[in-house]
């Protein structure tokens, strides 16, 4: 399975690195919203780890363009957030993310969630 990480934070961006290749994933990185799009047209990942709080091209903008194109539309998408309150899950359910990981996340939760979207 491909795994594509969109993180801005250098240092989350390498913790779910060494995680999901430790679990041998294939991976594809990038570290802001802006690329999300092109990248994701020419990786065709299986699923996207997508931080919300990025500068410029946030999580929600970035899953907007992903929805709104015919290629990468149907490519299911984890929030990863550390804003864990009620308003905050509300939004991201809303908004059409697949599923919601927050921070700090432990490795077997992050896994665990990662499976059930691929057995699905």
């Amino acid at each position: 399975m491909k795994i594509m990480i969109v993180e801005d934070n250098a240092l989350n961006k390498e913790l779910l690195e060494t995680i999901l290749d430790a679990n041998g994933y294939d991976l594809v990185s990038i570290d802001n919203g802006h690329d999300v799009l092109p990248t994701a047209k020419s990786s065709s990942p299986d699923l996207i780890l997508m931080d919300i709080h990025m500068a410029g091209v946030d999580g929600y903008m970035a899953l907007e363009l992903l929805r709104n194109n015919d290629e990468t539309r149907d490519i299911r998408v984890i929030a990863i957030t550390g804003n864990a309150t009620e308003n905050d899950r509300e939004r991201i359910n809303a908004a059409g993310f697949d599923d919601i990981v927050i921070k700090p996340y432990s490795i077997d939760g992050i896994l665990e969630t990662i499976s059930s979207l691929s057995s699905e």
